[in-house]
């Protein structure tokens, strides 16, 4: 991305049941468990007193139930219209096609031939009916070059999305993205070429009543 790129404040969904029993959900949904929900509430809680409320912001949501559930649990925090966060497709995840609802060693064991292919390259694989990593990233690089300049881009949204969007900006090498891992809590804000992961402080997590920033996902 170019130094004159929209500035994005990046929010992963809360976890789901899905993503506690360690099942690829894609476009299937499930919904957050209650820690998805008190991870939410914390990142809510962290995001009220760093964004600054004066300066002009847009809000944007995938359309997927579980980024539109923790989308609303930021806007009651935030004390702002659900409304206010716009959906758009762009922003859905990365499609499992056939893989999803499984887990990985399900996935081995019934669709071997496709594991053994996404373990030989990963970046330009795509599974029956599904996405590969590099046209995620082609999507979203669409989106982000019709963004306005100027105001702050507050979108939740799905781990696959945010590594894509990570790697967009920063013009990370393939194997570096494929690397990233990050907690369900973490967000990150970038913005002219830079990103700054922004994790919940351990006070503001407990007070949610969350034991911890919570687990890196499987995509």
């Amino acid at each position: 991305m170019t130094q004159s790129a929209a500035r994005l404040l990046v929010i992963r969904h809360g976890e789901t049941q899905w993503n506690r029993a360690g099942r690829l959900q894609g476009r299937l949904d499930t919904p957050l468990t209650a820690n998805g929900v008190r991870q939410a509430m914390a990142v809510g809680e962290n995001h009220k007193a760093r964004i600054d409320w004066t300066a002009p912001i847009r809000f944007w949501v995938s359309p997927q139930g579980r980024a539109r559930q923790t989308a609303s649990i930021l806007a009651d925090i935030w004390d702002i219209p659900f409304d206010q966060f716009q959906p758009d497709a762009a922003l859905v995840e990365r499609s499992y096609g056939q893989w999803e609802g499984l887990t990985q060693p399900e996935i081995r064991e019934t669709r071997g031939a496709e594991f053994e292919a996404n373990q030989l390259d990963p970046w330009n694989f795509a599974m029956e009916n599904g996405e590969s990593r590099a046209a995620l990233g082609e999507r979203l690089s669409g989106w982000c070059q019709g963004l306005e300049r100027g105001p702050l881009h507050v979108v939740v949204s799905h781990s696959g999305c945010l590594r894509a969007l990570r790697g967009l900006y920063t013009g990370a090498s393939i194997e570096t993205v494929l690397a990233y891992r990050e907690p369900q809590t973490a967000s990150v804000l970038l913005d002219a070429g830079d990103e700054t992961m922004i994790e919940v402080p351990a006070d503001v997590l407990n007070a949610a009543g969350c034991a911890s920033q919570g687990h890196t996902v499987w995509i």
